[in-house]
């Protein structure tokens, strides 16, 4: 461990303050012109002094409040969040002769929200939502397709440029059709732990199992498959009157995660992704239920760069994911239950090069309990596992904050096919969700480690990783 916290802090708070700036140039001032004009008048007249006017001007201001740029719209609200966090981690590597890796022990600021919902009348609304406390630029997933890849790249994911945007969408009420349309960019309906909101969420960190299937993508042969998440597209989520309670949605997309906002096919990436989904909520002797299946086909999803292939590889080219994602949900008087389990089918997505490589179907399944002690005070667990079905993964790619085993000298870090994921923790409502303290234990159990990192074979031992994470919301 080292001996130090470290502390960290994003290097995009600037973009920050230019944001707010703008947004407070919408602001109206505390007193109104008309008012000066009148007390500075009685001022001239000695009917008042200066020190009155002051006074009446400081009793009488006004709250500032956010008025929209334009008249025709009905509404502006400004929204946000903190989220103030510190971890403690360690990696035991469970290799005979192999030294474990330097743990974690840091504070950081894990999320900073920054967004404006805006209600221009007639069911048409936008909203804008910007996290300023990603550190490398990129949401995530943090990198995309690109117009200007170096030659020397090979898959279509590397970084590029700065995206701080978490969501950016048009949506106009349907009220015929009892639904909504959406068009922006925004998460698909897959994973539910990676689409509830991460404000309500009752572990700190999502699991090794929504990272990996959802976060960014990580090689066409291993590593996260960067299925879900978020995509650039067109939305519809509606409801069934007849049927009181089914509820579905339905997407058409970019094929690839939108990593970048201006995506732009290179190399021919420019098949698309179509996600669907159907769920129905009751409640049966006071049990509230709620059920469903996400569904989704991603193309392109696991593809090389075509023009980035010297000679062109067909074996990589328009390879597809596809996947599904059936959960349910229970509450009854303090206790709430969550449960899913996904799997994603992967073109060509395990092996050790791409002539040989074969096509992985990886899974996973997590179950979240939780119970109110009292209106502030929840206990909350989750197990969590995942099998890659041979492709394999690393530790830093499923375990935020978590170290890579140290790898045998002269290869990669070793991949694991494996994951085993335990958390218990106390969730502190201080004021409701506005104002909550979290604590939590995690450990992390890392099996069939592959003894080249080539994600062919996993014979080798196993890591673990455990620590403790605290974390301090604020959302307004």
């Amino acid at each position: 461990m080292s001996s130090l916290p470290k502390f960290r802090l994003p290097y995009s708070l600037g973009l920050a303050s230019a944001f707010a700036s703008t947004l407070l140039w919408l602001t109206p001032t505390t007193a109104s012109a008309q008012d000066k004009a009148t007390l500075d008048l009685l001022v001239r007249k000695g009917v008042i002094t200066q020190a009155d006017a002051d006074d009446v001007a400081k009793s009488s201001a006004v709250p500032v409040a956010v008025t929209p740029k334009d008249g025709a719209v009905k509404g502006l609200k400004l929204e946000g969040m903190i989220q103030a966090q510190y971890d403690f981690l360690s990696t035991s590597d469970k290799g005979a002769g192999l030294i474990n890796p330097p743990g974690t022990n840091e504070f950081l600021l894990r999320r900073i929200y920054l967004g404006a919902l805006a209600d221009l009348g007639n069911g048409w609304n936008a909203e804008i939502v910007m996290d300023f406390g990603l550190t490398d630029g990129g949401n995530q997933p943090s990198g995309g397709p690109a117009a200007a890849i170096p030659a020397t790249t090979t898959t279509y994911n590397p970084a590029v440029g700065a995206n701080y945007f978490e969501k950016v969408i048009i949506t106009k009420k349907v009220d015929d059709l009892s639904g909504l349309l959406g068009v922006g960019y925004r998460k698909v309906d897959f994973t539910l732990e990676e689409v509830t909101s991460s404000t309500s969420g009752k572990a700190i960190e999502r699991s090794p199992v929504s990272r990996f299937f959802d976060e960014s993508y990580g090689t066409d042969l291993s590593g996260r498959v960067g299925f879900a998440n978020r995509h650039t597209g067109i939305y519809w989520a509606g409801t069934v009157p007849a049927i009181p309670g089914l509820y579905y949605s339905m997407a058409v997309t970019d094929g690839v995660q939108s990593e970048n906002l201006q995506f732009t096919n290179p190399g021919g990436l420019n098949r698309l992704g179509y996600w669907g989904a159907l769920g129905y909520k009751g409640e049966i002797a006071g049990v509230k239920y709620d059920a469903g299946i996400n569904t989704g086909l991603s193309q392109d999803a696991n593809s090389v760069n075509i023009s980035q292939t010297t000679p062109v590889s067909t074996v990589n080219q328009a390879n597809t994911e596809w996947g599904y994602n059936p959960y349910v949900k229970l509450a009854y008087g303090n206790f709430e239950l969550a449960a899913e389990f996904e799997q994603v089918t992967v073109d060509h997505g395990r092996g050790a090069t791409p002539a040989t490589a074969t096509r992985a179907a990886p899974y996973g399944f997590q179950i979240t309990p939780s119970y109110k002690i009292t209106p502030e005070w929840e206990l909350a667990a989750r197990y969590a596992y995942l099998s890659t079905n041979g492709r394999g993964v690393q530790i830093k790619d499923v375990v935020r904050d978590g170290e890579n085993a140290l790898p045998t000298v002269g290869t990669t870090a070793p991949l694991f096919n494996n994951v085993s994921s335990y958390y218990v923790g106390v969730n502190w409502y201080i004021e409701g969700p506005s104002v909550k303290l979290s604590l939590g234990y995690e450990l992390d159990q890392f099996t069939d480690r592959s003894a080249t990192g080539a994600g062919g074979s996993f014979t080798g031992p196993r890591a673990n990783v455990e620590g403790v994470r605290s974390q301090l919301q604020v959302l307004f």
